[in-house]
């Protein structure tokens, strides 16, 4: 009779065994699927997260696109006036030189004012040091008159907002 206890004995290990077998492949089933869970949440927010930077990319592209075009409207809609002058001054044929003068003179003050009041501001002058950074050199002289690297000629003006440079001053440098 012992024997059949010891054989029973044997069977409730092995039976216990592959309980516990089985409770571990189970636990691991859990932690595998929890783990896929978690892995898709993550794939999900990653998905969300791509999709609200293109949406963002793509809205601030058309704001930028948008902001472009209200910009050219409006230095557009300042020179409007100034070239309605100009198609007045050419209307009209009956003008003597000094009227004609007068006029293309205060079209160009219009023209100044509106320069200022965009904050565009000229540059280059006659005297003032050479900036290769600001100044483009087509023509170099030799003169006792201008001291070393110095603006001799202006042939173009230059034009800057604030630091940026939108045109360079064309100018010819004394050596």
């Amino acid at each position: 009779m012992e024997e059949k206890e010891n054989v029973t004995t044997a069977e409730e290990k092995e039976e216990k065994k592959e309980k516990k077998t089985k409770k571990k492949a189970d636990k691991a089933d859990e932690k595998v699927a929890e783990l896929q869970a978690e892995l898709e949440e993550q794939k999900n927010q990653y998905l969300r997260l791509a999709a609200e930077y293109d949406n963002y990319r793509k809205r601030t592209q058309r704001e930028k696109d948008a902001l472009n075009g209200d910009i050219k409207a409006y230095i557009i809609g300042e020179i409007l006036p100034v070239i309605d002058n100009f198609e007045r001054a050419n209307a009209n044929t009956s003008a003597d030189y000094e009227t004609y003068k007068k006029g293309m003179e205060m079209i160009f003050t219009q023209f100044a004012d509106i320069f200022k009041k965009l904050g565009v501001e000229a540059f280059g002058e006659p005297g003032d040091a050479f900036d290769p950074m600001m100044h483009n050199a087509v023509m170099h002289i030799d003169s006792e008159d201008f001291g070393e690297s110095v603006i001799a000629q202006v042939f173009g003006k230059g034009y800057k907002i604030g630091d940026k440079i939108i045109r360079c001053a064309t100018v010819q440098v004394a050596n």
